[in-house]
């Protein structure tokens, strides 16, 4: 069970016909698997795992029959997709409501691609979650629609649509940004400029799919500046960690003065729990590792 470091998604066809989505959809309902040793639990999202494999099944052996009718049908090979959009464990989880939502929004946007209804989407998904510590969603769509195969859904462009639906709607929905929160580190540097540039992807997604709305408009500016604040702290311990450690009194009053400023606007911002126990955690690193007590600090209004 591999920990990914980075948002991810994978989509790859359902082998084996009605015997290999038995066998898939067994897997995904399974806490008892071998590979779910580490999965705290499988939250439901959509759908009932053995309706959703009946269905597949009867629209797939359905065509079948109607293509054996004619000259040239080829039998259906796959009953289904799977598309598999996992976080890194370094973000908050969604909640069960926030991942229905970031659901519902790649759903829309999967129908748009593949030229369909959404309604035709009915009984014809499955999705669940898979909560570890990087948690991730899996997403499993019928290939065959009313009676025509979605030729599309595992082509290149498809996957895209998914994969910046999934970002949008995680930083739409639960103010998730594609740029993973980056624990205590000492080359800040390079991460910083990661974090402008996937920040602008976020924004860039956002737009393309039309999800921005004067709803998240105060979220996301409220996300970014988190994401601002949070980067230049993180940047200014490291700092009083240094000076500490090459005994520069002038430098660490300096930083220390500069905390106590980017922690005074961070608490403006009303952060939620999870948000202030990752600051907290910062803190509790740099006084571990100096000896030294960051004093004064303002506590954050949750």
């Amino acid at each position: 069970n591999m920990t990914i470091k980075n948002w991810f998604v994978r989509s790859e066809r359902i082998k084996d016909k009605h015997g290999g989505l038995i066998k898939y959809g067994k897997y995904l309902v399974n806490m008892e698997h071998a590979n779910h040793k580490n999965t705290e639990s499988i939250i439901p999202v959509y759908g009932n795992i053995e309706n959703f494999i009946r269905t597949c099944s009867n629209e797939a052996v359905s065509l079948d029959l109607e293509n054996s009718q004619k000259k040239g049908g080829r039998p259906v090979q796959s009953y289904a997709q799977s598309f598999v959009f996992s976080l890194p464990p370094s973000v908050v989880k969604p909640t069960p409501g926030e991942w229905k939502s970031i659901t519902s929004d790649i759903l829309k946007e999967l129908a748009k691609k593949l030229d369909i209804d959404i309604n035709d989407f009915k009984g014809r998904v499955f999705a669940n979650v898979h909560d570890q510590d990087n948690p991730h969603l899996n997403l499993v769509v019928s290939r065959v629609v009313q009676g025509k195969t979605l030729k599309a859904l595992d082509q290149k462009g498809t996957i895209g649509v998914a994969k910046k639906a999934f970002n949008a709607a995680s930083l739409a929905r639960c103010g998730l940004d594609v740029s993973a929160y980056e624990p205590l580190q000492t080359n800040v540097g390079p991460h910083l400029a990661k974090w402008q540039l996937q920040q602008k992807d976020s924004e860039k997604a956002l737009k393309e799919i039309g999800l921005k709305s004067k709803a998240f408009d105060n979220d996301i500016a409220k996300t970014k500046e988190y994401g601002r604040l949070s980067a230049m702290l993180n940047n200014q311990i490291v700092k009083w960690i240094f000076s500490i450690g090459s005994g520069d009194i002038g430098n660490e009053n300096r930083q220390k003065n500069r905390i106590e400023k980017t922690t005074e606007e961070l608490s403006k911002l009303n952060i939620s729990k999870e948000q202030a126990e990752l600051l907290d955690s910062m803190f509790e690193m740099a006084e571990t590792k100096t000896g030294k007590t960051l004093e004064n600090r303002v506590r954050w209004k949750i």
